[in-house]
């Protein structure tokens, strides 16, 4: 084989080694948002649909926590946060999961910021004339590297209340919560 045919193979050796593979940070929520979260509410239903802010109680996140972002096939990443019980204006919570360990959520690709993490939940109405459901949890990251020292971001959640089902579900509600952050990586 000569130096042509050995060169392919070469870079994408190289390429796929090193790399970000894993950072650790210690985050802080803003105090003052994550005790008084700021939200936003628009009624779909009105035939003119406006945002109307508020503020609504605390956040139930911790103000302090610790993320570990780590990479995973094909270029994308995942992020572990402590559980998220993310209270919101009308007390009820969104929530991964139910087993008081830490949350793991799948995101972008590791190459360029910013980033984010996702998880979306649907909650079905089991009572008939009430609405379902959805929740989209969001964890993002403005940096461009995952390597960087300090990075910023914030977590947000939208709740959005449907009546009806499938394609014949009519929006009656969307709120948007959002709790700024700031991190330190460890080293």
């Amino acid at each position: 084989m000569n130096a042509m045919g050995w060169a392919a193979p070469l870079v994408l050796l190289v390429a796929g080694c090193g790399g970000f593979e894993q950072e650790t940070y210690d985050v802080e929520l803003d105090a003052a948002q994550a005790a008084a979260v700021p939200y936003s509410c628009t009624d779909k239903t009105a035939k003119e649909p406006v945002a109307v802010p508020g503020i609504g109680g605390v956040s139930g996140l911790a103000l302090q926590q610790r993320w570990t972002v780590r990479a995973e096939e094909y270029g994308a990443t995942s992020i572990e946060v402590p559980d998220v019980s993310f209270t919101l204006h009308w007390g009820d919570v969104a929530t991964l999961d139910e087993d008081d360990a830490p949350d793991i959520l799948q995101g972008t690709r590791s190459d360029e910021g910013p980033f984010q993490y996702v998880d979306i939940r649907s909650i079905p109405s089991t009572v008939a004339g009430e609405s379902n459901i959805v929740y989209v949890l969001r964890f993002y990251i403005a940096n461009d590297s995952l390597e960087d020292d300090d990075i910023e971001g914030f977590i947000d959640v939208r709740r959005t209340s449907f009546e009806g089902l499938g394609i014949d579900a009519r929006e009656l509600e969307e709120c948007t919560y959002k709790v700024r952050l700031t991190g330190r990586r460890v080293k």
